[in-house]
Protein backbone atom coordinates (compact mmCIF):
# COMPACT_ATOMS: atom_id res chain seq x y z
CA UNK A 1 0.00 0.00 0.00
CA UNK A 2 1.14 3.15 -0.90
CA UNK A 3 0.49 6.16 0.81
CA UNK A 4 -1.22 4.45 3.83
CA UNK A 5 -1.47 7.20 6.73
CA UNK A 6 -1.98 7.59 10.06
CA UNK A 7 -5.18 8.72 9.39
CA UNK A 8 -6.30 5.63 8.09
CA UNK A 9 -4.11 3.76 10.25
CA UNK A 10 -6.28 4.98 13.07
CA UNK A 11 -9.82 4.55 11.21
CA UNK A 12 -8.95 1.06 10.34
CA UNK A 13 -8.08 0.52 13.85
CA UNK A 14 -11.27 2.13 15.40
CA UNK A 15 -13.07 -0.12 13.19
CA UNK A 16 -11.79 -2.86 14.30
CA UNK A 17 -12.05 -2.50 18.14
CA UNK A 18 -15.37 -1.04 17.80
CA UNK A 19 -16.53 -4.63 16.53
CA UNK A 20 -15.09 -6.30 19.28
CA UNK A 21 -16.68 -4.12 21.85
CA UNK A 22 -19.95 -4.85 19.91
CA UNK A 23 -20.03 -7.92 18.41
CA UNK A 24 -21.02 -10.86 21.27
CA UNK A 25 -24.31 -11.62 20.71
CA UNK A 26 -24.67 -9.38 17.94
CA UNK A 27 -25.34 -10.94 14.55
CA UNK A 28 -24.42 -8.35 12.04
CA UNK A 29 -21.34 -6.94 14.05
CA UNK A 30 -18.55 -8.04 11.55
CA UNK A 31 -15.68 -5.83 10.95
CA UNK A 32 -16.27 -5.49 7.56
CA UNK A 33 -20.25 -4.47 8.29
CA UNK A 34 -18.98 -2.09 10.79
CA UNK A 35 -17.00 -0.37 8.99
CA UNK A 36 -19.37 0.42 6.15
CA UNK A 37 -22.02 1.78 8.30
CA UNK A 38 -18.82 4.07 10.36
CA UNK A 39 -17.98 4.98 6.33
CA UNK A 40 -21.46 6.23 5.46
CA UNK A 41 -21.64 8.28 8.89
CA UNK A 42 -20.00 11.41 9.79
CA UNK A 43 -18.19 9.64 12.50
CA UNK A 44 -15.03 9.64 10.59
CA UNK A 45 -14.96 13.31 9.78
CA UNK A 46 -15.75 14.10 13.28
CA UNK A 47 -12.71 12.44 14.78
CA UNK A 48 -10.51 14.13 11.75
CA UNK A 49 -11.53 17.45 11.94
CA UNK A 50 -9.49 19.47 14.55
CA UNK A 51 -12.66 21.81 15.65
CA UNK A 52 -13.81 22.46 19.07
CA UNK A 53 -17.55 21.58 20.26
CA UNK A 54 -19.41 22.57 22.94
CA UNK A 55 -21.18 19.50 24.97
CA UNK A 56 -24.06 21.00 23.47
CA UNK A 57 -22.72 20.63 19.51
CA UNK A 58 -21.13 17.48 20.58
CA UNK A 59 -24.65 15.77 21.75
CA UNK A 60 -26.34 17.24 18.55
CA UNK A 61 -23.79 15.41 16.53
CA UNK A 62 -23.97 12.04 18.50
CA UNK A 63 -27.56 12.36 17.63
CA UNK A 64 -27.63 12.69 14.24
CA UNK A 65 -24.66 9.89 13.60
CA UNK A 66 -26.59 7.61 16.10
CA UNK A 67 -29.43 7.50 13.29
CA UNK A 68 -26.84 7.60 10.45
CA UNK A 69 -25.07 4.71 11.90
CA UNK A 70 -29.00 2.62 12.30
CA UNK A 71 -30.13 3.48 9.01
CA UNK A 72 -26.88 2.48 7.60
CA UNK A 73 -27.05 -0.66 9.34
CA UNK A 74 -30.64 -1.38 8.23
CA UNK A 75 -29.66 -0.93 4.89
CA UNK A 76 -26.65 -3.61 4.40
CA UNK A 77 -27.63 -6.16 2.07
CA UNK A 78 -26.96 -8.98 4.72
CA UNK A 79 -29.74 -7.41 7.32
CA UNK A 80 -32.15 -6.78 4.66
CA UNK A 81 -35.37 -8.58 5.28
CA UNK A 82 -34.09 -10.58 8.31
CA UNK A 83 -34.98 -8.27 11.64
CA UNK A 84 -31.72 -7.48 12.37
CA UNK A 85 -31.78 -4.01 14.04
CA UNK A 86 -28.89 -1.46 15.59
CA UNK A 87 -30.39 -0.11 18.54
CA UNK A 88 -29.93 2.93 19.30
CA UNK A 89 -27.52 1.71 22.40
CA UNK A 90 -25.25 -0.26 20.07
CA UNK A 91 -25.21 2.82 17.92
CA UNK A 92 -24.02 4.80 21.01
CA UNK A 93 -20.96 2.20 21.73
CA UNK A 94 -20.10 2.42 18.10
CA UNK A 95 -19.55 6.30 18.57
CA UNK A 96 -18.20 5.96 21.91
CA UNK A 97 -15.23 3.30 21.31
CA UNK A 98 -14.27 5.09 17.95
CA UNK A 99 -14.01 7.97 18.95
CA UNK A 100 -12.02 6.57 22.49
CA UNK A 101 -9.66 5.29 19.74
CA UNK A 102 -9.33 8.08 17.07
CA UNK A 103 -9.76 11.11 19.40
CA UNK A 104 -9.18 10.41 23.20
CA UNK A 105 -5.98 7.67 23.61
CA UNK A 106 -4.70 9.85 20.20
CA UNK A 107 -4.67 12.89 22.31
CA UNK A 108 -3.81 11.32 25.41
CA UNK A 109 -7.23 12.80 26.59
CA UNK A 110 -5.97 16.44 26.38
CA UNK A 111 -7.93 17.58 23.62
CA UNK A 112 -11.06 19.96 23.84
CA UNK A 113 -12.87 17.13 22.19
CA UNK A 114 -12.41 14.67 24.81
CA UNK A 115 -14.04 16.97 26.76
CA UNK A 116 -17.41 16.11 25.31
CA UNK A 117 -17.31 12.42 24.40
CA UNK A 118 -19.21 10.46 26.45
CA UNK A 119 -18.19 7.26 27.88
CA UNK A 120 -18.90 3.97 26.33
CA UNK A 121 -22.07 2.47 28.37
CA UNK A 122 -22.69 -0.82 28.38
CA UNK A 123 -23.63 -3.42 31.43
CA UNK A 124 -19.98 -3.23 32.95
CA UNK A 125 -20.44 0.33 33.32
CA UNK A 126 -24.17 0.52 34.08
CA UNK A 127 -23.21 -1.90 36.51
CA UNK A 128 -20.03 -0.10 38.48
CA UNK A 129 -22.20 2.84 38.44
CA UNK A 130 -24.79 1.81 39.92
CA UNK A 131 -23.40 1.27 43.34
CA UNK A 132 -23.43 4.93 43.76
CA UNK A 133 -26.84 5.37 45.48
CA UNK A 134 -28.12 7.94 43.19
CA UNK A 135 -27.89 5.81 40.17
CA UNK A 136 -28.55 2.70 41.41
CA UNK A 137 -31.56 1.89 38.76
CA UNK A 138 -29.14 1.94 36.01
CA UNK A 139 -27.85 -1.36 37.07
CA UNK A 140 -31.00 -2.65 35.54
CA UNK A 141 -30.68 -1.06 32.26
CA UNK A 142 -29.92 -3.08 29.14
CA UNK A 143 -27.42 -0.96 26.86
CA UNK A 144 -28.12 -3.29 23.94
CA UNK A 145 -31.73 -2.56 23.97
CA UNK A 146 -31.61 1.25 24.66
CA UNK A 147 -33.99 3.71 22.48
CA UNK A 148 -32.95 7.09 21.53
CA UNK A 149 -34.85 7.95 24.55
CA UNK A 150 -33.55 5.58 26.80
CA UNK A 151 -30.07 6.26 25.79
CA UNK A 152 -30.39 9.99 26.14
CA UNK A 153 -32.50 9.50 29.95
CA UNK A 154 -29.10 7.54 31.25
CA UNK A 155 -26.98 10.04 30.05
CA UNK A 156 -28.83 12.70 31.65
CA UNK A 157 -28.74 10.95 35.24
CA UNK A 158 -24.98 10.76 34.89
CA UNK A 159 -24.39 14.48 33.97
CA UNK A 160 -26.84 15.34 36.52
CA UNK A 161 -24.65 13.32 39.15
CA UNK A 162 -21.07 13.88 37.82
CA UNK A 163 -21.67 17.08 36.17
CA UNK A 164 -20.59 15.74 33.37
CA UNK A 165 -20.40 12.62 31.38
CA UNK A 166 -16.50 12.23 29.44
CA UNK A 167 -13.76 9.41 29.52
CA UNK A 168 -12.81 9.90 33.39
CA UNK A 169 -16.07 8.23 34.27
CA UNK A 170 -14.41 5.20 32.83
CA UNK A 171 -12.74 5.09 36.07
CA UNK A 172 -16.12 2.81 36.90
CA UNK A 173 -15.56 0.47 33.97
CA UNK A 174 -12.68 -2.60 34.28
CA UNK A 175 -11.62 -4.94 31.38
CA UNK A 176 -12.67 -7.79 34.12
CA UNK A 177 -16.42 -5.98 34.39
Amino acid sequence: MENYTFSEHRHNYAVWTVSRAIQRGFQGSETNNIKKIIESSELQKFANDTLDYTSEEYDKFHSTCSLQLIRAFAKLESNVGTGNVLSYGRAAKIIAIYLKTSVIFCSKGECNKSKVIHPPIDNIFLVQISQIYALRDLKDIKWTKLNEKGYWSVLSQIKKHFGKADWTLEEYWTPEG
